[in-house]
């Protein structure tokens, strides 16, 4: 269960909920604009329980120009369900 819901998760306590690369059985998402990477960390761990991992890379977009894309992998695709539905820091903020 998530934390939101008063339960801690046995992989928090442990250390072994976040790790370094995105393994290759992993759900993923890729951002190509800013976010604050912090926030949507502690999006998923209070809401989410499953492994994670996010990672910046540099990839190219349709006009062949280097851009930073951001990957956020998840262990249980329903959870990046409701990542990429729920969490409110990934998206898009327009500018005034």
């Amino acid at each position: 269960m998530a934390l939101n819901r008063g339960v801690v998760n046995a992989l928090n306590v442990l250390g072994f909920r976040k790790i370094s690369f995105i393994p290759e059985h992993f759900s993923k998402i890729s951002i190509d604009h800013k976010f604050d990477t912090k926030l949507v960390e502690q999006w998923i761990e209070f809401n989410l329980n499953s492994r994670y991992a996010i990672q910046v890379k540099q990839g190219l977009d349709a006009n062949r120009k280097l851009i930073t894309i951001t990957e956020i992998g998840l262990e249980d695709p329903k959870e990046l369900t409701m990542l990429s539905l729920g969490c409110y820091y990934l998206h898009k903020q327009k500018e005034i």
